[in-house]
């Protein structure tokens, strides 16, 4: 049973994704997050942006012990790849038995293809029925997240995956910085979708463009999504998985700045728990 304490409030929890801090190895992520003031960390395992964790090279214990060392708890890894190309699928399973190895929650990707297509769709489908029960199988869920772009990218095609993969092992990757940048209303997704959610990704957006805008705009209570009624829905909704800052860009930011967009996320969230929790 995982002991919470700090963030959490009814049930909701905080905790921030490493992609932030891009710049600097592991350990100065973690230092960085554990003086933020968090008490959870995602990791970052992403090929070709940040992989401060990868299967084959780091092992889980050493890890572990560098999370815990800082007072954190790892909770989760994002591996975001593209599950939809069967290639990438033996390092998705290696990072699957790494999550294992670290007593993480949830490993989160996107599913991969292009939105509006029949094919790539099936092939996500696929994907994710081939992996989930093997995840379940480990103790861990696969969030895929509805990514602008991507076969699964919005509410409907979320709606659409879970209907038509019943497997154990994986929920929803909710991120309604991606949601609103493609029209959806993020409230009622997060009504909808509640029930398999297996995550949260957390951030803001000043405006509905793509690709996202920069750090700062990113930074919670800065941009134009309506943040609050996302988390009181999921408090409504009994979501108690890992709800993770995730602010990607910080690796182009001065460390100072990095560091600030951290900070006042947690503070502007944090605030935010509170008020909810009453």
């Amino acid at each position: 049973m995982i002991e919470l304490k700090g963030d959490v409030f009814n049930s909701m929890r905080l905790g921030c994704n490493t992609v932030l801090f891009a710049a600097h190895d592991l350990a100065g992520a973690l230092e960085r997050v554990a003086w933020c003031g968090f008490q959870e960390v995602e990791l970052a395992a992403i090929p070709g942006m940040c992989e401060h964790i990868a299967p084959g090279r780091d092992d889980p214990a050493s890890v572990r012990e560098q999370v815990e060392a800082v007072g954190l708890l790892p909770v989760a890894i994002e591996a975001a790849m593209d599950l939809s190309n069967p290639d990438n699928h033996p390092r998705f399973v290696e990072v699957l038995r790494m999550a294992a190895g670290l007593g993480v929650e949830v490993v989160n990707t996107g599913g991969g293809g292009k939105s509006d297509d029949a094919e790539s769709e099936r092939a996500v489908h696929e994907a994710i029925r081939k992996l989930a029960p093997f995840a379940d199988s480990l103790g861990v869920l696969i969030g895929v997240k509805a990514h602008v772009g991507q076969a699964m990218y919005n509410t409907e095609s979320a709606l659409r995956a879970i209907e038509a993969v019943e497997a154990p092992g994986w929920g929803v990757n909710y991120d309604a910085s991606h949601l609103y940048r493609v029209g959806d209303d993020v409230v009622q997704a997060a009504e909808l979708l509640g029930s398999r959610l297996a995550s949260v990704h957390i951030r803001d957006t000043l405006e509905q463009i793509i690709p996202i805008g920069p750090p700062t705009t990113q930074i919670p209570g800065r941009g134009s999504i309506d943040l609050r009624g996302v988390l009181a829905e999921l408090q409504t909704g009994g979501f108690v998985g890992p709800i993770d800052l995730e602010v990607i860009g910080g690796g182009k930011l001065e460390d100072w700045q990095a560091v600030a967009v951290a900070a006042e996320g947690r503070g502007y969230l944090n605030r935010l728990m509170r008020e909810l929790g009453g």
